[in-house]
């Protein structure tokens, strides 16, 4: 944006033009001098051109004093310079006794590539009153200024809240958060919680039944087919799980395999410790992390799927993470079907398709409603010809169609906010350490490779809507 200002003796005079940037943070002006004997440009016309062209923010005198120099005349030189907003700083929050998610349930690996599930470190034992997080609160941001005087706001700082979960407790200022409990704190969805611990001296089998604990479960021996196993917290079990249930809110830890004859599923809202999984289903809230051999089995990850040991191996069924998998050989030469999806939270895309129906059932009751009270409205039939018994039960169907307008309107709200974090998801990656058959399927995002010739030493990623291979860096 420019603007000129010149006396009225324009042929003779001097004159100024001023240039204003796009964003508006800075202005220049550039001085003509007079011809002949007319006047040159003085401070006082330099202002009244910034004025003019609505320059009022950050003015320099430096500037000012040097585009009037004759020196300078014909040149642009910047007299105004805009103050940039600066954003707030983001709260924090920082874990006395927790230590971080890169650390827990992080397997040790010896010299000769064997992984010891002994070292895990999964139990942080606390005293009741012990201080387990401390919030930092934001800082605020400091506004800015254009050139043109307008205000620029700053990004705020972010609050997080306190990550209070069962039986820990707060101080009234919403800054430090104690164990309520002696016992094991956890990261659970999200939040710190203080559980107790179950241990059970042998398998579970018909000697203890099912078990369902609010705590922590520690198994010294194996779960048997068809049992359930479900705790609010970790679960821990030495032996095996053939095809049991077992279902905890934090993470699994399997010290030898699954063996799940396809009648086997783990589901844990954090992550999934094990030897060896074969024909079994696994969910991970985080992530999956196999030191042998995934075979065979239907595995998903909110972040990572990753087989780190000296076999690492992966060979049919279907795995899905958010972010990554990893293993040493993907496939096999005799052709068993893999198929690995990266890029999309399965868990995100599982509830997207369940909303879907339970939207679809609820929108078939509440059209079939609205039909009928539409029907009824134009049948023109006075209310005080109707029956008590009729009355009652048009205003059942008249709260239910309240109601079911209020859920469909949540559900429909849902979907939207759905739809708009898979779609920001396009990205993961797949990392071979030796080898990828051919006949192994891979989608990452929202595209797709068939593996028809073998891929070594690889990683894939998403790049502009392909999948790319790269050599893998180790």
């Amino acid at each position: 944006m420019s603007s000129g200002s010149k006396n009225k003796g324009q042929d003779q005079d001097g004159y100024v033009k001023v240039f204003v940037s796009d964003d508006a943070m800075e202005a220049y002006a550039t001085v003509y001098g007079p011809k002949e004997q007319g006047q040159a440009v003085t401070l006082q016309v330099l202002l009244q051109a910034l004025k003019d062209a609505k320059v009022s923010g950050g003015i320099q005198q430096k500037g000012l004093n040097e585009a009037i120099r004759n020196e300078n005349w014909g040149k642009p030189v910047l007299v105004a310079r805009g103050t940039l907003p600066k954003d707030g700083i983001d709260g924090r929050l920082e874990y006395e006794t927790h230590s971080s998610d890169d650390e827990k349930g992080r397997p040790a690996e010896g010299e000769d590539g064997k992984v010891d599930f002994r070292n895990l470190n999964l139990v942080r034992n606390v005293a009741k009153g012990d201080l387990l997080v401390v919030r930092i609160p934001p800082v605020e941001g400091r506004e800015g200024v254009s050139v043109l005087g307008k205000v620029i706001k700053p990004r705020s700082g972010k609050n997080l809240l306190l990550p209070k979960g069962k039986n820990t407790v707060s101080n009234e200022e919403q800054t430090h958060l104690y164990a309520a409990i002696d016992g094991h704190v956890a990261m659970v969805e999200g939040k710190l919680t203080v559980s107790p611990v179950l241990n059970v001296a042998g398998s579970v089998d018909f000697s203890t039944g099912n078990i369902d604990f609010v705590g922590d479960v520690n198994i010294r021996g194996s779960i048997s087919s068809g049992f359930t196993v479900k705790a609010e917290g970790d679960i821990e079990v030495n032996g095996v799980i053939e095809g049991a249930t077992v279902i905890a809110r934090g993470n699994i830890l399997i010290k030898n395999g699954i063996t799940g004859g396809n009648k086997c599923l783990i589901k844990a809202g954090g992550s999934v410790f094990a030897r060896f999984a074969e024909n079994c289903r696994i969910e991970a809230g985080d992530d999956v992390k196999i030191s042998e051999a995934i075979l065979q089995s239907d595995v998903r990850a909110n972040n990572s799927i990753r087989v780190e040991g000296r076999k690492a191996v992966i060979v049919g069924g279907v795995l899905q993470a958010g972010e990554e998998i990893s293993a040493r050989v993907i496939g096999s030469p005799l052709s068993s079907h893999t198929v690995l999806e990266v890029g999309m939270n399965p868990m995100l895309r599982e509830e997207q398709k369940e909303l879907n129906h339970i939207f679809a059932e609820k929108k078939k009751a509440f059209d079939s409603i609205a039909q009928y009270l539409q029907s009824y409205q134009k049948s023109g039939i006075s209310p005080d010809r109707i029956s008590d018994k009729k009355k009652v039960v048009l205003a059942g169907l008249l709260g239910d169609y309240k109601e079911l307008n209020a859920e469909l309107e949540k559900l429909q709200q849902r979907k939207l906010e759905l739809e708009e974090e898979l779609n920001r998801m396009q990205r993961g990656r797949i990392k071979i350490m030796d080898v990828i058959y051919p006949g192994v399927q891979i989608s990452i995002g929202r595209s797709f490779l068939n593996v028809n010739d073998p891929i070594q030493y690889a990683m894939l990623t998403l790049k502009d809507g392909e999948v790319k291979i790269e050599p893998l860096r180790m």
